[in-house]
């Protein structure tokens, strides 16, 4: 059975967001999670996901590849974005 989430893929909120988290937070949680090897080069895959079942928020990354990765939890953080939101089943 597929849940639903609501994912942002706003870049100016995205960049805000990575500006707000700083880059040794960014880089902590990608070493954490296995990336560090394999960082994100381009911005296009970046978005922010809400999961409506457990009402976490994640940040998240899709390689061109297709594989989505787990970067960092972002709820508390001041520049989550507020709007373009898009409900997605998963």
């Amino acid at each position: 059975m597929s849940k639903t989430v609501f994912r942002n893929y706003d870049l100016e909120c995205i960049k805000a967001l990575l500006r707000e988290i700083g880059k040794e937070r960014y880089e902590a949680a990608l070493k954490d999670n296995g990336l560090f090897t394999s960082k994100p080069i381009v911005m296009d895959g970046f978005f922010v996901e809400y999961e409506t079942d457990t009402q976490d928020v994640n940040l998240y990354y899709k390689y061109p590849s297709r594989i989505v990765c787990f970067i960092m939890p972002v709820l508390g953080f001041w520049n989550v974005p507020h709007d373009h939101w898009v409900r997605e089943r998963k």
